[in-house]
C-alpha cells in the first residue's frame, strides 16, 4: 500500500512515528510537510522563527497559513498514486483539499494527536473523511453524539519503536543529562503549577524543551535544562534522571499524552499524574508509579528516589509493555482496517 503522510518532519513527531510504522508493516509510506510551501525561502527553513514569520503573514492575508501548499499535496498525493492520505497536522490541511483527494479515489484518514483546545477554528470538521481518530474519548463521544459523525473514532497514543527503547548511558551522558527528576515538552502555568513542589531546591531538575516563554513569571525558568532534545537525546535525557515526570495537559480528559508511551518504550521509570485511562495501557503500580495531587508528587518523589532497584524493576517491565502492545504499527493496524484498507482479523477467521 502507498501512504501520503501529511505534516512536520520533526525527528521523533507523530508524523515521522507513521511513517517508521507503516514501513515496519511493509507499506510504503513519504511524509509531505506543507510548511516546505508557505514561501519560507529554502536557506531559512532550519529556523523556527522564519515558519512563525511566514505563518503571521499569512493569517492576515489569505487567513490559512497553509493555503499555498494544498495544490503540491494534491500533486504529490497523484504523482506517487497514493491509496491513503493521513493526515496528522489536521489544521494544515484544508477542507477543500480532502474534498478533491476522495474525488479522486484517495482514502483520508486524520489523526490528531492533541487536545481539544488545540483545535483552532476546527474546519477540518467539514470535510468528508473515510475516517477521523482522535486520543481522547471524550472529543470522540462529543463528536459522534453532537455531530452524528459516524467517521469519528478513538485511537490511543503509542511509541516509535526506532526511538523510544532502552540505549546505553555513558558516564558523560550521566554528568551531561543526570538528575534526580527530568521531564520533556513546554511549559505552560498549569504545568509550571502542579511541579512548583520540586522547585524549591532541593532536587536535581532537569526542564528539557523549548525556552519557558517570557511571560511565565515562574521559578521553572531556572529549571530549564537549556534546549530541545529529540531522538536518542531525548532518550538519554530521561534514562539518566532517576525519576521522569510525566504531567499530562488539563485538556486531555479521557486519556493518556504521547509522553506516557514514549517514556515507556525508552525504559525510563515514569511518574505520572493519576489518569482512569493509564489504567488500560499500563499495570500502574507494576509498569508505572502514578500520584494524585502536588503533596502526593512531591511524596513519591521522595519514596522512590531511595528505593533504585525498584524503580528498574518498573521501568523494565514498562518497555517490555510498550514494545508489545503500543506500537505504531499496532495502532495503524487500527487504524487501516478501520478505514477498510486492511483486513479485519475478526472476518478473516470466519
Amino acid at each position: 500500500m502507498r501512504v501520503l503522510v501529511v505534516g512536520p518532519d520533526w525527528e521523533d513527531g507523530s508524523e515521522v512515528g507513521c511513517i517508521n510504522g507503516l514501513r515496519a508493516m511493509g507499506h510504503q509510506a513519504s511524509l509531505f510537510d506543507p510548511r516546505k510551501y508557505i514561501g519560507v525561502p529554502k536557506p531559512l527553513q532550519r529556523y523556527p522563527l522564519a515558519y512563525a514569520a511566514a505563518e503571521f503573514v499569512l493569517r492576515g492575508t489569505v487567513r490559512e497559513p497553509f493555503y499555498f501548499a494544498q495544490k503540491p499535496l494534491i500533486a504529490r498525493a497523484k504523482a506517487l498514486r497514493v491509496d491513503l492520505v493521513l493526515v496528522v497536522q489536521l489544521l494544515w490541511v484544508l477542507p477543500e483539499t480532502i474534498t478533491e483527494l476522495r474525488s479522486l479515489g484517495i482514502t483520508c484518514a486524520g489523526w490528531f494527536p492533541d487536545a481539544f483546545t488545540s483545535f483552532g477554528r476546527g474546519t477540518f470538521l467539514l470535510a468528508p473523511w473515510n475516517g477521523l481518530f482522535f486520543q481522547d474519548r471524550f472529543m470522540v463521544q462529543r463528536l459522534r453524539q453532537s455531530l452524528s459523525a459516524d467517521f469519528v473514532h478513538h485511537l490511543p497514543e503509542c511509541m516509535d519503536r526506532v526511538f523510544h527503547r532502552p540505549i546505553p548511558i555513558s558516564e558523560d551522558d550521566r554528568r551531561t543529562y543526570g538528575a534526580d527528576v527530568a521531564t520533556f515538552g513546554n511549559y505552560y502555568p498549569y504545568r509550571a503549577k502542579l511541579i512548583e513542589p520540586l522547585l524549591d531546591g532541593s532536587l536535581d531538575v532537569k526542564l528539557w524543551g523549548a525556552r519557558p516563554p517570557s511571560w511565565l513569571h515562574h521559578r521553572a525558568h531556572d529549571f530549564w535544562a537549556g534546549k530541545v532534545v529529540q531522538g536518542d537525546e531525548k532518550c538519554k535525557a530521561m534514562l539518566a534522571a532517576k525519576i521522569a515526570l510525566n504531567t499530562n495537559h488539563y485538556a486531555g480528559i479521557g486519556d493518556v499524552n504521547k509522553r506516557t508511551f514514549e517514556l515507556g518504550g525508552m525504559g525510563a521509570f515514569q511518574l505520572t499524574d493519576n489518569r482512569p485511562a493509564l489504567h488500560e495501557y499500563f499495570e500502574v503500580g507494576k509498569e508505572v508509579v502514578t500520584f494524585d495531587g502536588r503533596a502526593d508528587l512531591k511524596e513519591k518523589v521522595q519514596y522512590y528516589l531511595a528505593r533504585p532497584e525498584e524503580r528498574q524493576r518498573i521501568a523494565q517491565a514498562a518497555a517490555e509493555r510498550a514494545h508489545r502492545d503500543h506500537t505504531f504499527e499496532k495502532r495503524l493496524a487500527v487504524l487501516l482496517r478501520t478505514v477498510g484498507l486492511a483486513p479485519d482479523p475478526a472476518s478473516a477467521s470466519a
